[in-house]
């Protein structure tokens, strides 16, 4: 059979065949080689190449389309020169240089246009896309495959028609778009398998497997796995091989098999790294953390996750975004030249494109290093900077990590639009507070960073950060709301905790951790002790969330007591977690991390449902108390926090004058207008509200008057400076005064915490305060203990 012929059949096979393709082109190779025929042995050699590539060996795929390359070149074959540099493209784009890639493509198209080969144009403007969608421009990779499927369609190429879809079936599971997805993937692969190609009917299957998973039915997904697994090994791609056995060990961590997911997605990561493909193993990376995670293995789940954001930064960050992105204009502006009858606007109008692409090129390198919402520098440009300041040694250096607190909660309850704009405020009060020379960016979400440059000691760094603080103190007016914002901020010095990026900006990430779990709003630099912590914390997080489903928590009652009578009048009630190694873990230990966590929701809803059944349980005694539970700003935040709250009351039976939700003023303060909302909804069920720990925040006498409180709880802090030295005990005794003369005249009952001394218990009396609680009066009390004082008491205080 002639070369020619045997090229014709071979040219197919890459595609639905490749093992069978290289027997056919060796062949091809060895009689071109003796009868002298270098168009021939350049195709063959290309071809050869693209066998390779479709069966996931890039570095022989490179090899060899290098060496078709110089072969095409040195005889002046130009159209099997554009088809090679398409070829060096899709290698590079598989190991994840991106930038390399475009240029290959770019130049395959500028050959194509140059030879008006229509189906050389389709195939590098649909890499190009390709190249979009890698990048995370998945809305302009759909754009540019729609358009070259239209013109594969009309040009009549049914293979490059087939190749678009699939691209396109990929660009629209990037989207999230996963319904559309799947039924042009219906379409795709009956007409792969119309044109018997083999190859995209294996790529169309995997992402059908990926987006029945996405839509929920994970039981589809692992079928359609393990039925295309045999024919991806058939045709040899390992790249779609690794991809398969990754979605199918997703399927089954959806199906609670943890073990089987983690055999398949170990196996999946061994091949991947196997052959190179770091997108690939970044994404089993992320997937293998959250199936440790789900197993308890919480240092392997961690491990995963660092691997997983080091590969994500070397794959989209190799060449700091803005070259593959100035090099998209580029393309842009490249396909303009070619429309626009070069030879007769060459003088003025090239000048014109040339100088738009030097601004496309300028605003793209900005875009590329800038936070698009707050025009502050973004990750790649703020560890660009401090990388460059490490390596030239230009003294000593502190990086800040500034976390906005409960911004999710602003989010969620007044929408993206009002915490888009409190970021942008945000970045303006940041840049405001420090020097020309220091550098603020947003990390994303609601982090920042500011690099200070050439600080003199720690001490310099921590007067910074306060005054980062306190610029963010003050109200913020948006969309015709006043809102109060805190923040948490670590500190990491160079060389002092870390010699290079990575390790500065996790120790300042742990030492911000640590802030927000001191109370929020507070200041900490990093030390060699806090690392050590993180694991504890994440171990204790782990057991918390154990204690929730074993039933470790248990609720104990403090009582509070008619001051003027001395009668017991009602109970507050206080979680406590019953460690089966750890013993009595006391609230302060456990609720900040509960906080941190989210844990504090289900928690919260918990204690309100036990305690609600607890007092409806002690209606039958002498006494029938009331209840008081505390209330998180979290939880207070959820959008059916009130229903839960009547579900509550339902289940148990309780009547709701009988429960006091205590919420303290900073909750109320964050957002007043949706709190006001939110308690006149509790006061119609019929429950008492009382103001926690007043005088702690933002006191505010007209808010007082404006929200339905019935009682205010004074803070243990006033009642307590009467230990301390009599100046303070005075303050602290007129304070108390002014607080019960105004809860009198609103109409509210006052509740002093913290009792523990015989002469606090008497300067209460002599102040006419309603009721007290504290360890001088009674210690919180397991439930059957605090049953027993019920039925003794007739009305004196319960004895210690």
């Amino acid at each position: 059979m002639e070369t020619a012929a045997l090229l014709e059949q071979a040219e197919p096979l890459v595609l639905s065949d490749p093992r069978r393709a290289r027997e056919l082109l060796h062949g091809v190779r060895g009689a071109a080689e003796i009868n002298g025929d270098q168009h021939s042995l350049v195709t063959a050699t290309c071809l050869l190449a693209g066998c390779d590539f479709f069966m996931a060996d890039y570095p022989a795929a490179r090899s060899g389309f290098t060496e078709a390359l110089a072969q095409a070149r040195s005889i002046g074959a130009h159209a099997l020169e554009a088809r090679c540099l398409n070829g060096m493209g899709l290698a590079h784009q598989k190991t994840g240089d991106y930038g390399e890639a475009m240029e290959f493509f770019l130049e395959s198209l500028r050959l194509a246009q140059e030879l008006g080969d229509e189906w050389g144009r389709i195939r590098a403007v649909s890499n190009i896309a390709a190249i979009h969608a890698e990048l995370d421009e998945p809305e302009q990779a759909l754009t540019l495959h729609l358009d070259a499927m239209t013109s594969a369609r009309s040009s009549g190429h049914p293979i490059y028609e087939a190749a678009t879809m699939s691209s396109a079936v990929m660009d629209y599971f990037k989207l999230g778009r996963f319904a559309e997805s799947f039924a042009l993937s219906q379409e795709a692969l009956e007409r792969v398998r119309e044109l018997g190609l083999r190859q995209y009917e294996g790529v169309i299957r995997t992402y059908r497997a990926r987006n029945l998973l996405e839509l929920g039915r994970a039981g589809e997904a692992l079928q359609e796995c393990q039925d295309v697994l045999p024919h991806m090994h058939d045709i040899g791609d390992r790249d779609y091989i690794c991809q398969v056995m990754m979605v199918r060990g997703a399927a089954r961590f959806a199906l609670n098999d943890v073990s089987g997911a983690t055999t398949e997605l170990a196996d999946a990561l061994k091949l991947a790294q196997e052959i190179g493909t770091k997108t690939q193993a970044a994404q089993i990376h992320e997937w293998l953390s959250r199936v440790l995670e789900a197993q308890g293995d919480l240092v392997g789940a961690l491990e995963h996750a660092r691997a997983h954001h080091q590969l994500e930064r070397i794959v989209h960050a190799r060449d700091a975004d803005h070259k593959t992105r100035a090099l998209s204009a580029q393309v842009r502006v490249e396909l303009l030249k070619r429309e626009a009858e070069v030879e007769r606007l060459r003088n003025v109008e090239l000048a014109q494109m040339n100088l738009a692409l030097q601004e496309a090129q300028r605003h793209l390198s900005h875009q590329a290093m800038h936070d698009p919402l707050t025009g502050l520098a973004n990750r790649a440009y703020f560890q660009q900077e401090l990388r460059r300041l490490l390596l030239g040694q230009n003294g000593q250096q502190a990086v800040l990590f500034v976390d906005l607190d409960r911004f999710k909660q602003i989010n969620d309850s007044l929408g993206h639009a009002v915490g888009d704009e409190l970021l942008q405020q945000v970045a303006m009060r940041l840049c405001a507070s420090v020097r020309g020379a220091d550098l603020v960016a947003r990390m994303g979400g609601d982090e920042f960073t500011v690099l200070l440059h050439q600080v003199r000691n720690a001490e310099n760094a921590e007067r910074v950060a306060r005054k980062l603080l306190t610029s963010l103190a003050a109200p913020f007016e948006l969309q015709g709301r006043e809102l109060h914002v805190t923040a948490s901020v670590g500190i990491a010095l160079a060389p002092g905790d870390g010699h290079d990026v990575e390790t500065l900006q996790r120790h300042a990430d742990i030492a911000m951790y640590r802030a927000k779990r001191e109370g929020r709003g507070v200041v900490r630099r990093f030390e060699r002790t806090m690392a050590e912590g993180e694991l504890e914390r994440l171990e204790l997080e782990r057991e918390l969330r154990g204690a929730l489903r074993e039933r470790q928590l248990v609720l104990h009652y403090q009582g509070q007591f008619d001051v003027q009578s001395g009668a017991l009048v009602g109970f507050e009630a206080l979680v406590r977690w019953q460690h089966p190694v750890r013993g009595l873990v006391p609230p302060g230990a456990f609720i900040p991390l509960a906080e941190d966590s989210g844990l504090i929701v289900p928690i919260g809803e918990w204690v309100l449902r036990e305690a609600c059944l607890q007092a409806a349980a002690w209606s039958g005694c002498q006494l029938a108390p009331g209840i008081s539970v505390n209330v998180s700003p979290l939880q207070f935040e959820q959008p059916n926090f009130v229903g839960s709250v009547r579900q509550a009351l339902h289940l148990s039976g309780l009547a709701p004058s009988r429960l006091t939700l205590e919420l303290t003023e900073s909750l109320v303060m964050g957002n007043v207008e949706r709190a006001m909302t939110q308690l006149k909804q509790l006061r119609a069920l019929g429950v008492r509200l009382a103001m926690d720990d007043f005088g702690t925040g933002h006191s505010s006498l007209s808010l007082l008057q404006r929200l339905p409180f019935d009682d205010l709880k004074i803070d243990r802090s006033f009642v307590q400076t009467q230990l301390s030295a009599e100046g303070g005990a005075r303050r602290s005794h007129l304070l108390i005064e002014a607080a019960v003369k105004l809860a009198q005249g609103l109409g509210l009952q006052v509740i002093a915490e913290g009792v523990e001394t015989q002469a606090q218990w008497d300067m209460l009396q002599s102040l006419e305060c309603n009721f007290a609680q504290g360890y001088y009066l009674m210690r919180p009390l397991p439930a059957a203990q605090a049953q027993e004082v019920l039925g003794l008491s007739g009305g004196g205080r319960a004895a210690d």
